[in-house]
């Protein structure tokens, strides 16, 4: 039994399947949820967001399928929701927020460039040095703990119900190219983060999206994360952030026992009534 899974996208954004072919692959999965939440308006055009022409369509299907589907799943409507550092959530419409189940809060962009575009954490490695450059005048520290520090700050201000893949800012340090997470300062950075937190209704996701695609063979977030996330008794909730509907449940099964290895009891999985607990 796979229980749930809210962060997912579909073609809406830059999903390869439509929102009833991955509400399918959860039912075939056998899980209870699943929540549709394709990445949210820009202030700018991109090809991976769902453009504002099709936000309303976007959420009269998701409300069809909910009805549609629903003697054999439970179907959510969200969005993953762009924080941006200096403008934090203003390009979101607050009419758009009450119409959703359920928000992810994500920081992709961490600073802008001399023309104002902004840059992410999210690309590849040369751009996100290019980034930190033109930010951070090559300080990557300086960086990676900015990072946190506003993931922070969106967490205490706005309290998504999801935070989405925490370290995302690891994307591109394999073999500690950039930073070393065994070091104080980045544990201290990480750590005021999850006290931020546990301060909240947040819940942490362990997303397995990077190992589906194939940018990483480690989920979010990383493992000594996770026990510090247990120590603070923060509700953790597994999602795959599923491009695809063949990885609607990538390593599921392996997240479970990995969680169970650090003690964890339980996990939590969203329904329309809250978060309910699930004994592991």
């Amino acid at each position: 039994m796979y229980y749930s899974t809210v962060h997912t996208h579909t073609t809406y954004c830059d999903g390869n399947n439509t929102a009833e072919e991955m509400i399918l692959a959860a039912i075939n999965k056998g899980m209870k949820t699943i929540g549709i939440s394709t990445h949210g308006p820009l202030p700018f055009e991109v090809k991976w967001s769902v453009a504002n022409d099709k936000i309303q369509t976007y959420i009269d299907e998701i409300r069809y399928l909910k009805e549609k589907y629903k003697d054999k799943i439970e179907v959510l409507l969200g969005m993953e929701l762009d924080y941006f550092i200096d403008t934090e959530f203003e390009h979101i419409d607050k009419s758009l927020l009450e119409q959703l189940d359920y928000t992810i809060g994500s920081i992709h962009y961490l600073g802008r460039y001399d023309d104002g575009k902004p840059w992410t954490v999210d690309g590849h490695y040369e751009n996100l040095l290019e980034g930190i450059n033109a930010s951070y005048g090559g300080d990557i520290k300086k960086a990676v703990i900015d990072y946190y520090h506003h993931l922070s700050k969106m967490v205490e201000k706005y309290k998504p119900t999801v935070v989405g893949h925490m370290d995302l800012i690891k994307k591109n340090n394999k073999d500690n190219s950039l930073f070393n997470e065994n070091d104080l300062w980045y544990k201290d950075a990480v750590c005021g983060f999850l006290d931020a937190v546990k301060n909240t209704d947040s819940v942490i996701e362990v997303n397995t999206g990077a190992i589906a695609r194939g940018y990483m063979t480690e989920q979010y977030p990383s493992k000594w994360i996770l026990e510090e996330i247990r120590l603070r008794e923060i509700p953790i909730t597994i999602n795959s952030d599923a491009h695809s509907a063949e990885n609607i449940a990538c390593k599921f099964y392996e997240m479970y026992e990995l969680l169970k290895d650090l003690g964890l009891d339980n996990i939590v999985y969203l329904s329309k009534n809250a978060w309910q607990k699930i004994t592991l």
